[in-house]
């Protein structure tokens, strides 16, 4: 982990950068960037995310033309490379459940693994379109243009203190539409930033949010290693742009993701009615009011030791589910003892993939029909970290039923990272997101 120049955006009567951040592209909808597009003729969504049109030629041409506004940009002064290396300290002050929480992390450069090394730690599987999308973009570019959020494992809480010590008027801010308030401190390199690095170490890291990104960084490196065979050992291109968080730190916020399924016949409802029998032990609730059952209060005081979930079918009734001890998997895999696996593994890909028969008919589907969000025979897999909106689309009838889950827990992910293991698609959700455009790096054959 290492300081470096960073490429930021330079407005001269403002420190604001409310209007010209974006989110990263995988959470911006057509609308946001509509709406987004709008706000500033800058704004970094026309290179996050850029637009092309019908009367554009090629494949490319999108990826070119977010390659020719950041060109342009520079040479405007709109973004300048910062003319000596530093470290960028980050806070995002937001609200989850009426409680507001502080989340502090560092934009630095984090040297890629080679081969054998294991310094950088997933906990999750990619796919291969997003790859795509973003190594055109990475190509295009020759800039690392959304960071990847790593979270060191920080047990003496040394990283934390260090950046909670960063204090005084920040350099810039911006707010965002989920009522996120960002605020970043600049700290050349010196002592400071060697203190940071050297409480972070040798890690290992692990990946919070940008597996996509992450796995991106690692086959354009390779790519500019045959192109650029003399290259220096510090070109950028060897190298991740990174939010790096202690693990400790208060503010490391995670989402649980919830389940919605459309699509149910008649066959599958009977799945579905098998399944619970099967596995769990159901309690039968009520709810009064329209506002959603609320339920993730009573599934987190649920004990660490049993896997509990809700159920909502409409008609204002929900049910509370808890698996018996034979549903739960008897290993010593981390990813399979998870809530979120034996939900799949004993309801939902049973009752969604419609490949496999209940329990009873002693047949299984594996995490992948699930991992895109598409299921077969009609019925259809669908993600939200909202239980009101799920709740609302249930009732609305867009979908047949709604499965709540606890959060995942960080001690988990970074146990199933450390080992080597892959969780479900969608198993957890961080939050907030890192904004895209509050620092770039670059990723040319020269040093960063």
């Amino acid at each position: 982990m290492r300081p470096f120049r960073a490429i930021r955006y330079r407005i001269p009567d403002t420190r604001d950068l409310s209007r010209v951040l974006a989110p990263p592209y995988d959470i911006i909808s057509e609308e946001m960037r509509r709406e987004l597009r709008g706000r500033d003729e800058h704004n970094f969504v026309r290179i996050e995310l850029p637009q092309g049109s019908a009367a554009e030629q090629g494949p490319e041409s999108r990826y070119l033309k977010a390659a020719a506004a950041l060109r342009q940009w520079r040479e405007d002064g709109v973004l300048l490379r910062d003319a000596r290396a530093s470290c960028c300290v980050l806070e995002q002050e937001f609200s989850v459940g009426g409680q507001t929480w502080r989340r502090r992390g560092v934009f630095a450069l984090v040297r890629l693994p080679e081969a054998g090394e294991n310094h950088v730690l997933s906990h999750e599987g990619t796919l291969p379109e997003p790859k795509a999308d973003r190594l055109r973009l990475l190509r295009s570019c020759r800039a690392m243009t959304s960071p990847i959020m790593l979270m060191a494992e920080d047990a003496e809480v040394r990283l934390a203190r260090l950046l909670a010590e960063v204090q005084g008027e920040p350099d810039a801010t911006a707010g965002d539409s989920a009522e996120v308030v960002h605020r970043m401190w600049t700290l050349p390199e010196g002592d400071a930033t060697e203190a940071i690095c050297a409480a972070v170490g040798a890690g290992p890291l692990f990946i919070a949010d940008g597996h996509h990104r992450f796995e991106t960084a690692m086959s354009y490196r390779e790519e500019m290693r045959r192109a650029f065979p003399d290259a220096p050992a510090d070109a950028g291109f060897n190298f991740a742009l990174a939010l790096v968080a202690s693990a400790r730190d208060e503010g490391i916020v995670t989402f649980p993701t919830h389940r919605l399924i459309s699509g149910l016949d008649g066959a599958a409802r009977e799945r579905l009615r098998r399944c619970l029998e099967h596995s769990f032990e159901v309690e039968e609730l009520s709810h009064p009011g329209a506002e959603g059952p609320h339920c993730q209060k009573r599934l987190e005081e649920s004990g660490p030791h049993c896997h509990v979930f809700a159920m909502y079918c409409g008609g204002n009734r929900y049910r509370i589910l808890v698996a018996r001890d034979d549903a739960a998997a008897e290993s010593d895999s981390v990813v399979e003892r998870l809530d979120v696996s034996i939900l799949h593994e004993r309801l939902v890909d049973p009752v969604v993939a419609g490949a496999a028969r209940a329990p009873d008919e002693d047949e299984r589907v594996s995490h992948d029909s699930h991992a895109t969000g598409v299921a077969g025979r009609g019925a259809r897999l669908t993600y939200t970290t909202d239980e009101g909106q799920a709740v609302a689309a249930v009732n609305r009838g867009d979908y047949d039923c709604a499965f709540f889950l606890r959060r995942t827990r960080v001690s988990d992910v970074m146990a199933a990272a450390r080992a080597g293991e892959r969780m479900p698609g969608k198993s957890t959700y961080f939050y907030p997101k890192v904004p895209a455009g509050i620092v770039v790096s670059d990723a040319a054959p020269e040093p960063a």
